[in-house]
């Protein structure tokens, strides 16, 4: 293998391969990544065997062939060169592989590329497309509630849920832990109306390093959407990149049980203003197992109090006007502060709309801005 091609492009796409690398692999060949030049491209790939990158970069090839070498030191390494002539030339030559710039060159001990497992390959037709935008969105808004328990019988709670609507061409992202759940709406085109898998239950952590890679092309619009032959891995493709996940067994939690069909309060509330008072808070809430803050809702005064205490140290509370308020009487509640911070972080309007049917029942808060998003948020006990 001998080829030439764009120093800068070659350090962005190691930089991309190089988070689908095993830390401690059980096998050596999975620290590593191929690279196999075929025709006028270098593809790259890495997998860790849950999550996998493939990415071709064009090039220029005096000789075509195939290797593996160790992900890290080759991405330290090209990430720190310079090259005044903006190329870098990589060849292989016996168990070596050697890459060169005008002023600089190194040697990388290989393995055989034959070692390195098989990644998915695409089907004939996407399951379906989706706006690149609105799916980073999506992901911003339901990742965050996933929970973070890996145990057996929660771990399908740290996956994000698939939930394709074929017969109107949306889906639904859903995100939840057990205390809050997050829903965002999306629309989709060319859906397979021979999908026949009904959940799609996908890491959200390899969601958020795919959210991270879409994020650096804002110019890519088109996002497909493949799963695997087996149906066990789902795949993404926008342009020169394919990224694949090992999905995640269910069954998920019958979210749709906890969903409010009404509510009898509600009330708008401005974004910033809660977020000044969530810190307020916080002086003493950090101190509160589980982050306990007291909600008071005074629908005749129109206001929210926030409240939190700290046995021997102090206690603090702060108000704030809301508008649109409606309710049989006034509603005292609870719920972790670290959960209303987190909606905040991810709201985009200016107000938020709060509902609910009753201070032990699912709260639901909305985003003026964006009527396809719902976040519940279960509220604890006052005693």
């Amino acid at each position: 293998m001998k080829l030439t091609l764009n120093h800068k492009k070659l350090a962005q796409a190691l930089s991309y391969t190089s988070k689908s690398v095993s830390q401690k692999p059980n096998i050596p060949i999975l620290s590593n990544v191929k690279l196999e030049s075929s025709e006028d491209s270098l593809k790259l790939m890495a997998t860790n065997l849950d999550m996998g990158i493939k990415m071709w970069i064009p090039c220029s090839i005096d000789e075509s062939g195939s290797t593996t070498v160790n992900a890290k030191y080759i991405s330290d390494y090209v990430s720190v060169t310079n090259s005044s002539s903006e190329e870098i030339t990589i060849e292989q030559k016996d168990n070596n592989l050697n890459l060169s710039t005008d002023t600089s060159k190194a040697s990388f001990t290989t393995i055989p590329a034959e070692e390195f497992p098989a990644l998915p390959t695409l089907g004939v037709k996407p399951m379906f497309q989706i706006n690149a935008h609105e799916f980073v969105t999506a992901m911003d808004k339901t990742i965050f509630a996933c929970s973070t328990d890996l145990s057996a019988g929660r771990i399908q709670q740290s996956g994000v849920l698939f939930e394709l609507q074929a017969s109107n061409s949306e889906i639904d992202f859903i995100g939840l832990d057990g205390f809050r759940l997050s829903k965002r709406k999306c629309s989709v085109s060319n859906v397979d109306s021979e999908i026949t898998k009904e959940e799609i239950i996908v890491p959200a952590r390899y969601l958020l390093e795919l959210s991270r890679i879409l994020s650096d092309f804002p110019e890519v619009e088109k996002l497909e959407v493949y799963l695997s032959e087996s149906g066990s891995q789902i795949i993404f493709k926008i342009d020169q990149i394919e990224f694949s996940i090992r999905l995640l067994e269910g069954p998920y939690p019958d979210y749709k049980r906890i969903m409010p069909d009404d509510h009898s309060f509600e009330f708008e509330v401005d974004k910033k203003e809660l977020e000044s008072a969530i810190k307020i808070t916080n002086t003493f809430a950090r101190g509160n197992l589980g982050n306990k803050t007291l909600f008071d809702f005074d629908v005749e005064n129109n206001s929210i109090k926030l409240q939190s205490a700290v046995a021997e140290v102090g206690e603090g509370e702060t108000n704030i006007e809301v508008s649109n308020a409606s309710g049989e009487s006034d509603l005292k509640t609870a719920y972790t502060l670290r959960y209303l911070q987190d909606i905040v972080n991810h709201v985009e309007g200016e107000k938020i709309i709060f509902e609910t049917k009753g201070p032990l029942a699912a709260s639901v808060f909305k985003d003026s801005n964006d009527p396809n998003y719902v976040h519940l948020v279960m509220p604890m006990r006052r005693e």
